[in-house]
């Protein structure tokens, strides 16, 4: 384990040599610190899921490799020391550390902030995931919502994120019919999102479509038995 995570530290991007020991949280400036962070979360990610796509783990050595990267860089990092534009950063780490009302506070800055609205959207929906885990499922549900305006060009991440992120930390707890609702309208919002098909992550995202489509409509009987 030591081994494979010092290897992990070592996926520090190109771009980061001007630090002494890019492979030391504690040697790079605590304002700095998140950026770095997460990019070498990312390239983790990235490294795991190539071994999990080759069938040398599964999913949850997967989980468990990234959960505890994330938790021995979060040892170097304040949250008193992350710039505000940074905070949905902290917030990835946090995230895969399970580390919810951490993460609920960072993410309520993140909204705040967000520079763009594709950013506010995805910190949004990452909200609505952690006041659910943290037993708030009125606000998650108001906050998940909220996003349901987005425009065709920004509306891609909505229903992924309602379905696979806050459905199940929401379902069973007395708000099904409106877990219901809720997944009828990101349908909606999947099936109107304008996408470059001239991309490769266009052409990801049509032909992956309606395999989401088809997986919400069913969750939605699903939940629509359990209300009977």
């Amino acid at each position: 384990m030591a081994k494979f995570r010092l290897a992990l530290f070592g996926l520090v991007l190109i771009g980061c040599g001007q630090y002494p020991n890019p492979n030391d949280l504690i040697a790079i400036r605590s304002e700095l610190r998140v950026e770095i962070a997460y990019k070498r979360l990312e390239a983790a990610e990235t490294t795991l899921q190539f071994k999990v796509d080759s069938k040398e783990i599964d999913d949850n050595r997967r989980n468990e490799l990234i959960g505890d990267l994330a938790s021995d860089m979060l040892k170097s990092i304040e949250q008193n020391t992350v710039p505000e534009p940074d905070q949905w950063k902290y917030a990835a780490l946090l995230r895969v550390t399970n580390q919810w009302p951490a993460t609920e506070v960072a993410l309520k800055r993140a909204v705040v902030v967000a520079a763009t609205q594709e950013r506010k959207i995805n910190d949004s929906l990452k909200l609505a995931q952690a006041e659910a885990q943290n037993g708030e499922i009125d606000e998650a549900l108001a906050t998940a919502t909220s996003v349901l305006n987005a425009g065709d060009k920004d509306a891609a991440p909505i229903l992924p994120a309602v379905l696979y992120e806050i459905v199940p930390a929401v379902e069973g707890k007395g708000r099904d019919k409106e877990l219901t609702e809720l997944l009828t309208k990101a349908i909606e919002c999947h099936k109107r999102v304008k996408i470059d098909s001239t991309t490769e992550s266009g052409r990801a995202f049509l032909i992956a479509r309606m395999y989401h489509i088809n997986r919400a409509t069913r969750k939605i009987s699903d939940l629509m038995g359990s209300n009977i």
